[in-house]
């Protein structure tokens, strides 16, 4: 399975239940989709 994290875009590529169980990882993170996308600041 491939994710591709972008500024505007997650993308999940890969079979069905490779996709469920990311996306099931993901909402455990308890962030907001638009915070995980948004740009990270750096110092």
């Amino acid at each position: 399975m491939k994710q591709y994290l972008t500024h505007n875009e997650l993308r999940l590529v890969g079979k069905a239940w490779e996709i469920q169980s990311q996306l099931r990882k993901l909402s455990r993170l308890d962030i907001p989709l638009n915070k995980l996308l948004s740009p990270q600041k750096t110092k």
